[in-house]
């Protein structure tokens, strides 16, 4: 999968902000990418960053643990975030599985066809 992180992002350079509710799986998907395995993780502290420079920002969520009969799917988390709202920006809702990998190569995919370089 990190091969694969390479051949999607090619020489490109991005600024990537993960964000996410607790045990969401951002740290999961992080390794997953880069390491092309899954890791066991412990929590992660995090911290706020307020910036200007996201204004720009395209929008791609990873609608996780898909595999999981609980998880709310892209719809919905389409619906409770009121992206519809959101007209200035491109955004995108990605079911996933960072366990198994599956979703997340196409979740960059779309994210580098969208970047605005």
């Amino acid at each position: 999968m990190g091969k694969l992180v390479s051949k999607i992002f090619g020489n490109k350079e991005m600024r990537i902000l993960m964000l996410g509710l607790d045990a969401a799986g951002k740290t999961t998907i992080l390794y997953k990418l880069k390491l092309g395995q899954s890791v066991t993780t412990i929590p992660t502290v995090g911290f706020n960053v307020e910036t200007r420079e996201m204004r720009d920002a395209i929008i791609l969520i990873f609608a996780n643990k898909q595999d999981l009969p609980d998880a709310m799917k892209p719809h919905e988390i389409q619906e409770k975030l009121g992206l519809t709202r959101i007209r200035d920006r491109n955004w995108y809702v990605q079911p996933s599985c960072a366990t198994t990998g599956e979703g997340l190569s196409e979740g960059l995919t779309w994210l580098t066809s969208n970047h605005k370089l």
